[in-house]
């Protein structure tokens, strides 16, 4: 097998360069498809003043935040939009970091809350976030001029990268799909001695996910198959908080017992919000929430994955049909909804320790991992 090359898409260019200006704290500028654009940065960095943010976009900062954020901090969201958002000037700039760390008892009832729809300027400053990995809480300031030209002088003049709407669409739908396969090798392992990695690579050029093709698997009718999302914690430094370091390795001794099968590593640490995100929240699991309402209390949702890669990579396997190993339902629907059938659920329920007893009856009884 030959290394391909992937062609980079200038919305994937684009975003690159805003992710990385705004991991380090800095702002961009965001366009959305009525041309209404506006300066946003991380609310997790607000402790760096940015005085030029207001100055350039001549209006005031709003803070915006995502509904379960909200609503897990005590604070009830009227009707039914997806973000909402307030004056920053009426927070103090440790409200705003507590509030985007989960760290406030309640959200402040004197604050006045603002329903953004979802194709609001808000929304996309959240989902931009969430997609770089970061707490989906931002801090924008909207220009007052609807004019692109205009946009692009003020991104020229204070070197700020420029995220469209499409960018952002683009990278939660069809970027997923676009995966070629890099290179395999042999690579034996304790629990699947006749096993070959599969490289794949992203529409990004970045080497994220990978299969393990144990014995004869992708040539086998129906292989058993199990979707691992990447757990360093677990499967690298052997956490007892969670099962994944056993599910993987039981995972890969199943399929060496039935003759061969395939394991998708999945880049999606900590249900794909980052492990920097998913120490935060172990952070409020140590203080008595659970990881749902951890999750929520950060901003994001239950569950942030979206498993199109999995069946991406099924799809350049040449397999069409599957044995699922999983204790999760939506897994199932998941890849079947993208193509891929699942002709049987095989369980992979293990004996529970101290340490993740309570995480494992929230699966079961929040979000309906079947484990009795």
């Amino acid at each position: 097998m030959q290394p391909l090359q992937t062609k980079i898409s200038p919305s994937y260019r684009r975003l690159s360069q805003a992710f990385a200006a705004l991991r380090r704290g800095e702002s961009i500028l965001i366009r959305g498809s009525n041309n209404r654009a506006a300066l946003m940065r991380a609310a997790e960095f607000s402790d760096y003043p940015d005085p030029q943010m207001e100055e350039i976009a001549q209006s005031g900062t709003l803070l915006c935040m995502r509904r379960q954020h909200i609503e897990a901090l005590g604070r009830k969201a009227s009707g039914s939009r997806p973000v909402f958002s307030t004056p920053v000037n009426a927070l103090s700039q440790e409200e705003i970091l507590d509030i985007t760390f989960g760290l406030a008892q309640r959200f402040p009832e004197h604050v006045s809350l603002l329903g953004e729809s979802q194709t609001s300027l808000a929304d996309l400053a959240t989902r931009i976030l969430r997609q770089a990995r970061l707490l989906p809480t931002a801090l924008i300031a909207g220009l007052t001029s609807n004019d692109p030209q205009h946009h692009n002088r003020l991104a020229n003049m204070y070197a700020l990268p420029i995220v469209n709407a499409f960018d952002s669409e683009h990278h939660d739908s069809q970027a997923h799909w676009q995966m070629t396969k890099g290179i395999k090798a042999k690579l034996p392992l304790a629990n699947a001695p006749d096993s070959h990695i599969v490289m794949f690579r992203s529409e990004g050029g970045d080497e994220t996910h990978f299969a393990i093709i144990v014995g004869q698997g992708d040539v086998m009718e129906n292989p058993l198959v199990r979707l691992h999302s990447q757990c360093v914690t677990g499967d690298v430094l052997g956490s007892l908080k969670c099962d994944c370091g056993p599910q993987l390795q039981t995972a890969l001794a199943k399929m060496t017992e039935n003759g061969g099968g395939i394991l998708l590593y999945l880049a999606q640490e900590g249900r794909d919000i980052g492990l920097m995100n998913k120490i935060r929240a172990y952070g409020l699991q140590d203080v008595g929430h659970d990881t749902v309402d951890a999750n929520h209390r950060l901003g994001f949702a239950t569950d942030e994955r979206i498993f199109i890669p999995a069946a991406a990579m099924l799809q350049q396997l040449g397999v069409k049909t599957v044995k699922l190993m999983t204790n999760n339902p939506e897994k199932v629907s998941q890849l079947e909804a993208f193509g891929i059938n699942v002709e049987q659920r095989v369980p992979l329920v293990l004996e529970t320790n101290a340490h993740n007893e309570a995480y494992l009856a929230t699966k079961r009884d929040r979000t309906g991992h079947l484990l009795d």
